[in-house]
């Protein structure tokens, strides 16, 4: 027989979320300086950005973006640039709409230009999660991403950035994404105190994290000199050399500006924290089996004759059966799942059992 699931009384649902690491197939939370390699790109592509991989799978991808199209190879007079493209692209995906009204179609970072007022940044770097590993998205007030660069006389340089989740709610208004952090100096959810500028927003459920250039430029000033060091991605600190900093080219027509090569460099040098989030949705379905029900069988074994007289005389009066598993079915009568019962359960007309059946998605 087929007995029907009470929604109000059968079924609980319980939302749960669960964290994992972020790196490789195995879920480390952490990696070390120099585990992430730049993976293989067109030229073209690199115009637009650089994927970051470990373990030979995508993790990061990274890019810049000018709001005005400079360091782009384009003419910002007659064509869009690659990187207005970019960073309008990227506001107009996360930003609600009162907030590209508001201040004209640009993010708004204290990046301590203007003391603690948000201004407009004129360009921004971008560094988006690799969806398969986030899962549902980042998990906020565990994350640290660190830029290893130099100062402006060669001294090598880690800056350290997180996101306020830990002690701040998130702000308003919030994303068309979800919620949005603002991005301190700091590792693993604690701010540094002596740094009370922005560095940027993150965007835990989009997977991004954008940045003001200012404040970074201002933090890893090196050289903006892409040429220099972009050959095997390597740079030098000693005798005052200047190492890779992240002051942005905006010259136009700029073929060899490669901002985004910049900021690979500077993450793949330093080491990086990080850990995916999923929402996981659990159905419990208590199945209960009264005690005039489910005392008889279906089994061909159980019945004698072309009248289904009982087999055996000694379950006429007190039949014994055994539950080993338990389907459940849609409205239309489809087997959806099957639960098997780690011991078989005895069942007749003295006794009662609840079997309870956890989906999990």
């Amino acid at each position: 027989m087929l007995k029907s699931i009470n929604p109000q009384n059968d079924v609980v649902i319980t939302e749960i979320t669960t964290t994992n690491g972020f790196f490789g197939t195995a879920g480390t939370g952490t990696i070390s300086a120099n585990t992430l390699t730049t993976s293989s790109l067109s030229s073209t592509q690199k115009e637009y950005y650089y994927n970051l991989q470990h373990s030979s799978l995508d993790h990061f991808s990274v890019s810049y973006g000018h709001i005005a199209g400079s360091g782009s190879d384009a003419d910002a007079s007659t064509e869009v640039g690659t990187t207005e493209a970019i960073y309008k692209g990227f506001y107009n995906l996360v930003e609600p709409q009162s907030h590209r009204l508001r201040d004209s179609g640009g993010f708004l970072i204290a990046d301590g230009t203007d003391g603690t007022n948000a201004v407009t940044q004129s360009d921004c770097y971008f560094i988006a999660a690799e969806r398969l590993q986030m899962k549902d998205g980042i998990n906020p007030g565990t994350w640290t991403i660190g830029l290893t660069g130099s100062i402006a006389n060669g001294t090598a340089k880690t800056l350290l950035l997180t996101d306020n989740s830990v002690n701040n709610d998130p702000e308003t208004p919030g994303s068309p994404f979800g919620p949005r952090y603002s991005v301190r100096s700091g590792s693993a959810g604690s701010l540094k105190a002596s740094d009370t500028r922005e560095y940027g927003k993150f965007y835990p459920d989009a997977g991004l994290i954008v940045l003001s250039a200012n404040a970074l430029s201002s933090s890893l000033p090196g050289t903006k000199d892409f040429q220099q060091i972009a050959d095997s991605f390597a740079y030098v600190h000693s005798n005052g050399s200047k190492g890779i900093g992240l002051v942005p080219d905006t010259g136009s027509n700029d073929n060899n500006a490669d901002n985004a090569g910049k900021l690979a460099m500077c993450m793949i040098s330093a080491s990086q924290t990080m850990r995916s989030e999923e929402n996981q949705y659990i159905y419990d379905y208590f199945c209960r089996a009264r005690a005039n029900e489910f005392n008889l069988s279906e089994n061909v074994t159980f019945w004698s004759g072309s009248n289904y007289s009982i087999r055996h005389t000694d379950m006429v009066s007190n039949p014994q059966t055994f539950i080993s598993e338990v389907g459940l079915y849609d409205a239309e009568g489809q087997l959806m799942a099957v639960g098997r019962i780690s011991s078989p359960l005895n069942k007749n007309f003295s006794s009662e059992a609840v079997v309870k059946v956890r989906l999990t998605y």
